[in-house]
This record gives C-alpha cells, structure tokens and sequence, in this order.
C-alpha cells in the first residue's frame, strides 16, 4: 500500500503564506467594525463562507460531504479543510480568521478522513493508505506496522498517537506502531469519529444513532454513550439523533450534526448539539431548507436556515459549513456561540 502511495508522491514544499480575511470594514466614523459572524446570544447567523479568502475557495474546500471533505483540528484551535481528489489544496483557518495554504497535496484515489498531528502536521488516509503531511506542507507515505485497508484518521491523543478507523475496526498509530483499540480488521469503511481534549474517541457507526455510538477513553474499556434527557419542546430522547458529522469541543466533549425524523416521514428536524459526559445542549434547532439572507439573524433552537454538512468550533463560536448548491446558489454557512449559558 505503502508503494501506492509513494508511486504518486513527489516531495512538495508549499509555503504556508496567511492570507488576512475580510473580517473588518470601515464604518462612516472611520472606525474598523467586525464583518466575521458575531451572533447574539440564542440566535444563529448566516454568512458567507466563500468571502472570507479572495485567493483560495473556501466553499470547494468542504462541499464535498463526508464522501471526499474532511476537516481536522489542532489544540491550537485551527482548522484544516479538505476536498480531496488526486490533487488538491489543503486549507488552514485560524480562530483569528486567517485562511492560508497548508500544503498542496496528491493523492492516488479519493482520501477520507484526516487529523492534526502534535508535531505540527497532518496525517490524510483513504483506501490507498496514509500519508504524512509536515509543519511545512512536506509529505510523504507513512510506513506501518500493520496494512490497513482503508485508513481513516479522526484525530490524536496528547502522546502523539492518532486515532485510526479502518473499516469496522479502531486503532492507535504511534511512530509507525499500530494498536488495536476495538473490533476486527475486514469489513466495509463504516462509520466516523472525533478525538476529544482528553484523548477519548468517539466513534459513530454508519445509519445508527447516538445511542450506538462507541465511546474509547485512553486507558480504559470502550463502552456505549450513555446520555439522557430530550430534545427541548419533544418527547425524542437526544440519544435518538443520527449523527452525520463530528467535530471536538474546547473543554471537552463534541459537537454533532444530527438529525431526527418521525416514523418513515421525509421531514427530518436538523440540529447542532454539544454532547459533554452524559448530557447534550441543543445549539441549532432547523426544520426549513430555506437559504437564508447572508448577515442576518434568526432564533437558534427555531432557524429557517438549510443546515451545512459540517459542524467546527472556531475560537468562541460553532460554525455549520459545507454544501454544494441548492436552487443554484451556494448554501450561506452558519455561526452560533459556543456559550449558551
């Protein structure tokens, strides 16, 4: 597999040069006035995504769904994006609001999945195997002490190992070392994960819900996420919804992009949700596919707004980003504050 990969690499040096967003403007007293969302307390912002880098898009980046997008986070609190296909841009963006290229990568086939290193880097994986992208946008195949099949990475513990899933089946990567955490290795690519700020992994299988999620703490057994209480205003436990996409949360747990739906009904209720030990607070409640007025504000737990692919937190606000078009225009990301409190 190793040799796959290498068949398609060259050593790419890019220089990371940060590109400063539009995050302020001058207001008739002269004054710079942040245009970077902002929400007020219980209400969720759109905006759009694709302004905030004139030389990179940003909109591509994660408009690929869980399919060909990835995003991966560092403990310094950035972002990497991706939209993978043989030759591709690796994004950075800061909590700042500076976006800049991280590296420009090739891949043989399509890459799932990646994670922030704590040296610095990025590790990328897909069913031509896993490589290793360096603090200076270098990269390379990365040899391993067991052959996965199609290696996805969802994030790293604080002793440098990252957090591999390889189809129904979880691993720990350290220098090249490869640890079974759960289940075993065959099977189709299933599911996906987050790492938290404490080292524990959160895995999701494919089409289940947060009840059948599998929780891995570092040095303990894996269980299933215990989490009570229901949706606000419903009877629907939270540990009905249906993940479709996961991000870590500063302080601890993660965020989810869930959805619910009743009996066989085609009207799902989307919502963003902080799930923290055995408790969840909704953030983002939309029941509309309306594409809403970039710059405008609307009450959270009741938006109008479609809702994006991707769930982030950037500095003291989640991000909902990542669509493709709806109508023939490109669906406005949204912005609401991590603290609800």
């Amino acid at each position: 597999m190793a040799n796959k990969v290498r068949a398609w690499m060259r050593r790419i040096l890019v220089p990371s040069v940060a590109l400063t967003l539009p995050l302020t403007a001058c207001s008739a007293g002269g004054h710079a006035r942040p245009v970077f969302p902002d929400p007020e307390r219980g209400k969720v912002v759109s905006f759009a995504l694709g302004e905030l880098s004139t030389h990179y898009d940003v909109n591509y980046a994660v408009a690929g769904s869980a399919h060909s997008s990835s995003l991966a986070w560092d403990r310094s609190g950035d972002v990497f994006m991706m939209n993978a296909s043989k030759y591709f841009d690796l994004l950075r963006m800061t909590p700042q609001g500076k976006v800049s290229r991280f590296a420009h990568i090739s891949y043989p086939t399509v890459a799932r999945g990646m994670a922030a290193t704590p040296d610095g880097g990025v590790m990328i994986g897909g069913d031509s195997g896993l490589i290793q992208v360096d603090s200076k946008g270098g990269f390379g195949p990365v040899q391993t002490s067991y052959q996965f099949a199609d290696p996805r990475p969802i994030g790293a513990r604080s002793d440098g190992s990252v957090i591999i899933l390889d189809g129904r089946s979880v691993w720990a990567l350290k220098d090249g070392k490869a640890t079974s955490l759960y289940g075993k290795p065959g099977g189709p690519r299933e599911g996906l994960g987050t790492v938290d700020e404490s080292g524990t992994a959160y895995v999701q299988p494919t089409g289940q819900t947060l009840a059948d999620m599998l929780v891995l703490p570092p040095g303990k057994d894996p269980h299933r996420l215990q989490i009570s209480g229901n949706l606000p205003g419903t009877r629907i436990p939270i540990s009905g919804l249906s993940p479709s996409s996961l991000a870590p949360a500063r302080g601890g747990g993660f965020y989810a992009m869930a959805t619910s739906s009743i009996g066989n009904s085609a009207n799902y209720t989307y919502y963003v949700i902080h799930i923290r030990e055995t408790t969840g607070t909704v953030l983002i409640k939309a029941t509309h596919d309306r594409i809403c007025p970039t710059g405008q504000q609307y009450p959270a737990l009741e938006s109008p707004c479609v809702m994006p692919w991707f769930v982030t937190q950037l500095g003291d606000q989640v991000l909902v980003m990542g669509s493709s078009t709806m109508s023939g225009k490109t669906v406005p990301a949204l912005a609401v504050r991590a603290d609800t409190e």
